[in-house]
């Protein structure tokens, strides 16, 4: 009987090793995909960053374009407003010309 004994024990032995190097193997196997999962998710990350920051300069540049524009159209709001103001003057003098005209005419007549 401690023959059989000892061959069911070693028997038992050698499964559990055979089970334990299988498991190591699964376990190996698991950790490569969870590796190669995670290096995708960091590329993905990277590039959402990369994305992000480009979308930050663009907005960064158009706010500044604006900011130009806005200070352009300062600037010929206030030239526009003077040209009026010149136009308006050039219109009294005119009229004031022919004014003057009409009466000269009038004392030569």
């Amino acid at each position: 009987m401690e023959f059989n004994f000892e061959r069911i024990a070693m028997t038992a032995a050698l499964i559990c090793m055979v089970g334990a190097i299988v498991a190591k193997m699964v376990t190996m196997q698991l950790i490569k995909v969870m590796r190669k999962a995670i290096e995708v998710v960091n590329q993905s990350r990277l590039e959402a960053v990369r994305e992000l920051n480009k979308a930050q300069s663009k907005k960064n540049v158009s706010g500044r374009e604006q900011l130009k524009l806005e200070g352009k159209r300062k600037k010929i709001r206030t030239k526009l407003r003077k040209l009026k103001g010149e136009l308006s003057e050039f219109k009294k003098a005119e009229s004031e010309k022919q004014k003057q005209r009409a009466a000269m005419r009038g004392k030569v007549e």
